[in-house]
Parts: C-alpha cells; sequence; structure tokens
C-alpha cells in the first residue's frame, strides 16, 4: 500500500517535457513545486513511504522506481521478504521485465510522446530478427530484454542515414537525454561542434570522442596557439582559458555582453560602478540597460554553493554581499534587477536561466530572435586578442577601443601590453598615456549645460566641483552613455547633462 500520496519535486532540464505534458506550469528551473505520486515516471528516485500489503510493515524513504518493480498484478505491493515467500523465483522474472511490458509500451508510458517516437523510429526493421529469422518489432521484445546475442538491437541513425547501423541496448536508449537517444556517431565532436576541429591538434579526436566526457586530449588556442592537454567537457563548456592571451573576464559576463549587443546595440553599459552612479559605493555591478531602469547581474557556482576555490569569501558573506548590492540599487530607484542562474558556464544552462527570468518580457524578445552560438564563441574569445585587432585597424585609442568593448581604459591599456609582449600589436604605453592626456583634458575643458537646471559650465571639472559629483559621470551622461549623474541638492531631482554648444 502507497502511504504517500504527494512528493516535492524541483523544475530540471530532464523533467520538464514530462511534467509540462502532465499538466503542471513550468516557473524556473530548482524551483519546488507539489506532484502527484501517480504522475511521477517509473524510473523517479523520488522518496516515498509504502507498506507492505501482506505483513504489514511500514518502509519509509524507499524510491518510487524501487517500489514500482515489486507492485504485482493484483495492484498490491510486497516487501522483499513475502515476495521471496510467496512467489519465489517468479519475482525475479517479474521485475526483470517490468511488470511485463515491451519496450514499446514502456516508451509510451514513461516518455514525452515525441522522445518515443525518435526511439520508436529508429529501430532496424531488417536486422532486428529472432532465430529463426522473423522480423521482431518493439512490440515483441521485453523492455528489459538483453537482446540479440545478449548484445541489443539494431538502430538506424535518424538524422544521418549515412551513419552506420548501430548495436546498442535498450536502457541506454531510454534515459529521454539527447544525447542518449541520438546514435554514437552523431555525438561526436565533429558532428556536434565542426567549428572546434581546426583548433584539435590531433583531427581525428574530434571524430573518435563525445562532448562531454573528461577525457585529456591536446588543443591549441584559437587565439595565439599556446597548446595544452585539457578535458573535452571542460572545453566544449568553459573555453580553453588560455594562460598566455586571457582577458580574466568570466564566461558568463562576455555571453550576457553579446545578448544584450544583439538586442540594443549600444544603450546599456557594463562594469556598473561609482564612476557610473555615485550611489554604486565600492559596489560594481555586471549590466545596466537605461530605458528599462535594469540591473543585470551573472551569478556564478560561489553564489549557490561553498567553493573551496573562492577561498577569500564564505557562501555566506557572498551571498550577504549579493543582498546588500540588490538593496542599495533598490534604494536608489533601480526598478528592475535580474539575476542570471550562472552556475554553470555552459551555452544550454545560461541559455535557459535568460530565457526563464524577466529579461525576455522587459525586452520582448524570444529565444530564436538570439543567436546563442555567437554568444557562446564570444564568451570563449579573449577580449585581448580582440583589442589588439582593434588597435592594428587604426583605433589607436584606448578610450575608443574601451567604448567599444563595454571595459574600462585601464583593462584596454593591460590588454594592449599584454598582446605587445605576444607581439600582436605594437601599442606603446608611455606615447599613449601622453595622448589620451591631451585628449581627457580637452574633453573635460569643453563646456557642458545641465539641462534639469539651465545653467552653463566652463568645464565639467566646474560643475563636479558644484554640485559634488564625479566628473566622469558627468561626461558619461554627455555621450548619452547613461541618463543622468547627481541629483539637485535642494528639489531631489536627477541632473542630466549634456555639451554646450555656442
Amino acid at each position: 500500500m502507497l502511504l504517500t500520496k504527494e512528493v516535492e519535486m524541483k523544475w530540471h532540464p530532464s523533467n520538464k517535457k514530462w511534467y509540462e505534458n502532465k499538466g503542471y506550469i513550468f516557473t524556473k528551473w530548482r524551483d519546488g513545486f507539489i506532484v502527484s505520486v501517480e504522475d511521477l515516471p517509473n524510473g523517479s528516485h523520488a522518496l516515498v513511504d509504502v507498506q507492505c500489503d501482506e505483513c504489514g510493515e511500514i518502509l519509509c524513504n524507499m524510491s518510487w522506481q524501487e517500489y514500482k518493480k515489486y507492485v504485482k498484478d493484483d495492484g498490491k505491493y510486497y516487501c522483499n521478504k513475502c515476495a521471496s515467500k510467496l512467489f519465489g523465483h517468479i519475482k525475479h522474472r517479474e521485475t526483470s521485465i517490468k511488470n511485463g511490458k515491451s519496450f514499446y509500451q514502456w516508451c509510451y508510458d514513461n516518455l514525452s510522446e515525441e522522445v518515443a517516437n525518435t526511439i520508436i523510429l529508429r529501430w532496424n526493421d531488417d536486422l532486428n530478427v529472432d532465430k529463426d529469422g522473423n522480423k521482431l518489432s518493439p512490440k515483441d521484445v521485453s523492455f528489459a530484454s538483453a537482446g540479440l546475442n545478449k548484445k541489443g538491437f539494431w538502430f538506424n541513425c535518424l538524422d544521418h542515414p549515412e551513419h552506420k547501423v548501430e548495436l546498442k541496448r535498450i536502457n541506454s536508449l531510454t534515459s529521454g537525454k539527447q544525447n542518449a537517444i541520438n546514435c554514437d556517431q552523431c555525438n561526436k565532436i565533429a558532428v556536434t561542434h565542426p567549428h572546434l576541429i581546426k583548433y584539435f591538434v590531433n583531427k581525428e579526436d574530434a571524430y573518435k570522442y563525445s562532448s562531454g566526457i573528461k577525457k585529456r586530449i591536446p588543443i591549441k588556442c584559437s587565439n595565439c596557439g599556446y597548446e595544452k592537454d585539457i578535458s573535452i567537457s571542460n572545453y566544449i563548456n568553459h573555453g580553453f582559458g588560455c594562460p598566455r592571451c586571457s582577458d580574466g573576464i568570466p564566461y558568463p559576463e562576455k555571453f550576457m555582453l553579446c545578448i544584450l549587443e544583439q538586442l540594443l546595440d549600444k544603450d546599456f553599459v557594463v562594469q556598473l560602478s561609482k564612476s557610473t552612479f555615485s550611489w554604486c559605493e565600492n559596489y560594481k555591478y555586471d549590466s545596466y540597460i537605461n530605458k528599462i531602469n535594469c540591473i543585470i547581474e551573472t551569478h556564478g557556482l560561489q553564489h549557490y554553493e561553498e567553493n573551496k576555490s573562492v577561498y577569500w569569501q564564505s557562501l555566506e558573506e557572498t551571498q550577504n554581499n549579493d543582498f546588500d548590492k540588490e538593496w542599495i540599487a533598490r534604494k536608489n530607484n533601480i526598478k528592475n534587477y535580474i539575476i542570471i542562474d550562472c552556475r554553470k558556464s555552459e551555452l544550454e544552462w545560461i541559455k535557459n536561466s535568460i530565457m526563464s527570468s524577466k529579461l525576455p518580457i522587459l525586452l520582448n524578445f524570444k529565444e530564436e530572435d538570439i543567436d546563442w552560438l555567437k554568444a557562446h564563441e564570444t564568451g570563449c574569445k579573449s577580449l585581448v586578442k580582440e583589442a589588439c585587432e582593434l588597435w592594428n585597424s587604426g583605433i589607436n585609442s584606448t578610450l575608443e577601443i574601451a567604448e567599444k568593448l563595454k571595459v574600462y581604459r585601464t583593462t584596454i591599456s593591460n590588454y594592449l601590453k599584454q598582446g605587445a609582449e605576444l607581439e600582436w600589436c605594437d601599442y606603446d604605453a608611455g606615447e599613449e598615456h601622453r595622448k589620451n592626456l591631451s585628449l581627457i583634458n580637452a574633453k573635460s575643458c569643453k563646456k557642458v549645460i545641465c539641462l534639469t537646471t539651465g545653467e552653463i559650465f566652463n568645464s565639467q571639472t566646474e560643475a563636479s566641483n558644484k554640485y559634488k559629483i564625479n566628473r566622469v559621470g558627468i561626461s558619461s551622461c554627455c555621450v548619452k552613455r547613461i541618463q543622468s549623474s547627481g541629483v539637485h541638492p535642494k528639489t531631489g531631482e536627477k541632473l542630466i547633462w549634456d555639451y554646450y554648444e555656442e
């Protein structure tokens, strides 16, 4: 007898389709929701309490999968002792064939219709025959069957007819995950990530291995050619992480930058700090979108779990810091504050996090509007290389390059110094400093007008001294990077600035 009637589950990419088909409404990843035990798939590991219908013994925290094994045709549950006593060797036979279900029936009972159709269509009608040469269908074999000569059954590839027919065990197909449903050749890197083949030192590795394995193989940096052994799964999900030309900016931040560029062009700010808004104090924020008054934060694993690699700050300290940042932002009239769960630096994970956030509603976009692969490639790209390419193209100003790449000028200076050492550009730090100093002085000496009050100032410095605000904020407002800088001490109005033309 089943004592548990409902269990709490959490949304996960592996169960989303199943429960949506059962009528449950998706909220967001990792959210808990209550499920009737009747809606659990047979393979679920959810814990339930049961009572033996023969001896009355109560067993707590049994997995649903285990419980289903021992439910007989009469609908009753028998504990292991009673099942052995009453049914003996028959018990083993019944559980081994999953209550007598065929491969076909099991698929449609336990998987979504779309997944079940895909698996069944892969069945090879010509090669799957019994000892007498009679053709077998998925309805003729048990789900638990070991297959022909105990080696499995023959399956075709639906997407690539040229791929070889493969001998595969039934249970290796039925997890419902895409890499399990695909043929083995479809899972190789040469098919799933053909654009990466050129970075493999040994090209045959791309045809030998799939993207999810941890096998270490030699890979060369796409930017500088540096070679090192790296886990295939780490390379696919996180990029190369070159010790020679890495830019130090996390994958999620660069991924998000590319998304915002596709949606907004230049109408946003990254690396928000007190030089952008004085209220930021000593905190830094990842991105700010002016037209929807929105801050976006990309949170890595250290924001959710204790991470030994982040040795300078505990999980509690990190989360307290996150709370303080959001509180200060909202206190200063930031209307929308969106946190993107980036605990996994992987394309699919971050894509799902973005699409389940409020961002698609606020910016009015759909999944198909975004080039996700481009965002992934941007996340893996070295900004050092990109900065050098811009320098070599004739943009010999760290200020202009910083504006294009949405990072600080000092960061660009460091990138170009790094690039000069790698002989990627001819950057000279001393000469650039003198040039930028004169440019900054020229800009700071331009007259500015406070559009809020109508006051005209001979320079940004003069304006910043009067209203006790950062001169960089005034400059950012003048070039339309931000909407306002500072507030009027008496009226509390936001101060809006622009360059003054006679």
